[in-house]
């Protein structure tokens, strides 16, 4: 298995998080992008966590911002990487999110060779076939950024306008790969479904179509999987919760201890060592080594725009 890891911070609870993945077997490796803009990824170059030779860094990370195609630019460079090492099946998980099913276990449902990515065809596909100029600056704080967020408002307004001259003009954004699905950024898949990613996403992002788009990451790999393995969907296995209207998964805690590990899910997020440490030691999930002492739907909502 090759874990393919998007991190920015919180270099200690990434260490621990490789080692307790790599943990179950010695064939398993790790690969990391760390965000460019990151102290991480100075922190990394000196020094690599986890067991010698199976941990990888991306040589070139690219700046990560939150709903733009940096993300689908900074996971096509993990996969990448991981179709050079060579695996038979990767998982894509941020630095946040925690094992919760023993390897022995993903691996047998992996042998079916599915697909695990959540899928909704159609859902949510104009935020691919509009075109917004802010996308760099969607997380701006209008307490602090009061006239660049003034701005953005300005730059939505025209981006409104030129789509619906688009429109009556007849010139729609392609749409290469059929309508465009949604599904949440992380997934699972087996060496050929990665191969897949390996040859589509480059030329897609070199063509430019997604500059302009909204949350790419939540509909480019769905969309691509539906396409190229349409009979080969399974479901998602991941535990998450969103609050009602929020863009973000809220942390998870001992309270949520009970529900995620009936959830038969393979991975939780999002959790913080600083925020409650409980899953470092929970008797429940997977542990790192002793140095320190089925079938769940992916529960996630939309991203608000």
């Amino acid at each position: 298995m090759a874990y393919l890891l998007l991190a920015h911070d919180a270099p200690e609870q990434l260490e621990r998080l490789i080692e307790t993945l790599l943990a179950a077997s010695a064939e398993d490796f790790a690969v990391i992008h760390a965000d460019r803009r990151s102290a991480l990824w100075h922190a990394l170059r000196k020094r690599l966590p986890g067991p010698a030779g199976r941990v990888h860094l991306v040589a070139d990370p690219v700046a990560v911002r939150w709903g733009h195609w940096s993300q689908v630019a900074a996971t096509a460079k993990l996969v990448r990487e991981a179709t050079r090492l060579g695996c038979e099946r990767a998982h894509l998980l941020s630095g946040t999110d925690w094992p919760v099913a023993a390897r022995a276990d993903m691996a047998r449902a992996l042998g079916a060779n599915l697909c695990h990515v959540e899928l909704r065809p159609g859902h949510m596909a104009e935020r691919m076939q509009t075109y917004r100029f802010d996308t760099r600056w969607l997380r701006l704080d209008p307490a602090r950024d009061r006239l660049a967020y003034a701005a953005t408002w300005e730059l939505r307004r025209l981006a409104r306008w030129l789509d619906r001259t688009r429109g009556k003009l007849g010139r729609e954004r392609a749409q290469p790969f059929g309508t465009w699905a949604y599904g949440s950024q992380w997934w699972s898949l087996p060496a050929d479904a990665l191969d897949m990613l390996a040859r589509e996403l480059p030329p897609l992002l070199r063509s430019g179509r997604l500059k302009g788009t909204l949350c790419s990451d939540e509909h480019v790999v769905p969309t691509l999987v539906a396409h190229f393995f349409p009979d080969r969907i399974a479901a998602n296995q991941r535990f998450v919760r969103f609050p009602q209207g929020s863009s973000s998964p809220r942390l998870l805690g001992a309270r949520d201890l009970a529900e995620v590990a009936a959830s038969d899910a393979w991975f939780m997020r999002k959790v913080s060592a600083a925020h409650d440490p409980f899953f470092l030691d929970s008797p429940a999930l997977p542990h790192a080594p002793e140095r320190d002492g089925g079938h769940a739907e992916t529960l996630v909502s939309p991203r608000p725009e």
